[in-house]
């Protein structure tokens, strides 16, 4: 996506040779509504729009007389053939996403998991320090992963700030034994670690481009038209169709949103961890 003066965002799409051009302040605030609404009302509105679009294709398509079975059936298999090519292209994109964030989970409790273990082999007193700031980045992550869209800006400060204690103290602690092997892989799990949680968030910010679910509302909005004109005699099949379309696009949604629907990464890695390191003796 190219940045152009007046903060105008363009996307361009190569769709029977079209070019849709889409200011980035809608693809914002399209994303707010996604990142805020219930997916239910999302749903609901999607749906309404389908048979508001299909009422006007019907309306449209009195003035072409008698549906051909022939071209007007052609014409409709291209168009649908496209939008199910849309779909799936979309599909494709929000499940990678999903399962990368997913897998993120995993990869973040496993490194804290490790760097914590190594760093309870540390002298004390800074064996017990950094033990107590793990198991509290620990609680900081879990809660990030379970929190809502909205409650996520504290949490990751809260993070930020404990990313940093834990550096400043293994700094503190590996400063007498800088030299040794055991200060080399207890950095280097820490740095480990630090920097999954630091992708994690990033994936988490990595939501599918408006512009791309723009073009995808807009063509479905088109093939409800065409679906209303052409099968004009047909409204049980139309409203099939637009709720089977309501339900590929409410997936897409829903997988797009991590913490939000009935698609949800799952936090148990880290929750499990969690629980190991408050169940652990002291070092």
């Amino acid at each position: 996506m190219d940045v152009a003066p007046g903060n105008l965002h363009a996307f361009r799409m190569s769709a029977a040779g079209a070019i849709l051009c889409v200011d980035g302040g809608v693809g914002d605030h399209m994303q707010d509504l996604l990142n805020v609404a219930p997916l239910v009302a999302l749903a609901l509105g999607v749906f309404a729009s389908l048979l508001l679009a299909g009422a006007l294709g019907r309306r449209l398509g009195k003035g072409l007389g008698k549906p051909d079975g022939t071209e007007q059936g052609h014409v409709l298999s291209g168009i649908l053939s496209l939008l199910a090519l849309l779909i799936a292209f979309t599909f494709g994109l929000a499940l990678d996403r999903y399962e990368l964030r997913r897998e993120l989970v995993v990869q973040e409790a496993n490194a804290i998991g490790t760097a914590a273990m190594r760093v309870r082999l540390l002298d004390t007193p800074h064996a017990q320090r950094l033990a107590k700031t793990y198991l509290d980045y620990a609680e900081v992550r879990l809660n990030y992963g379970l929190a809502q869209y909205g409650d996520k800006p504290p949490l990751r400060k809260a993070s930020r700030e404990l990313r940093a204690r834990l550096q400043a103290q293994t700094l503190e602690a590996l400063a007498a034994i800088r030299q040794s092997a055991q200060a080399g892989y207890t950095l280097s799990a820490v740095n480990d670690s630090l920097d999954i949680g630091v992708a994690r968030e990033a994936a988490q910010d990595a939501r599918l481009p408006s512009a791309v679910l723009m073009a995808l509302a807009v063509y479905a909005i088109a093939t409800a038209v065409a679906l209303g004109a052409t099968l004009r005699g047909h409204r049980a099949m139309s409203t099939l169709m637009f709720l089977l379309l309501t339900l590929a696009l409410g997936i897409i949604v829903d997988l797009d949103q991590p913490r939000a629907g009935g698609i949800t990464v799952s936090q148990d890695a880290m929750a499990r961890l969690v629980a190991d390191l408050r169940s652990a003796p002291a070092p």
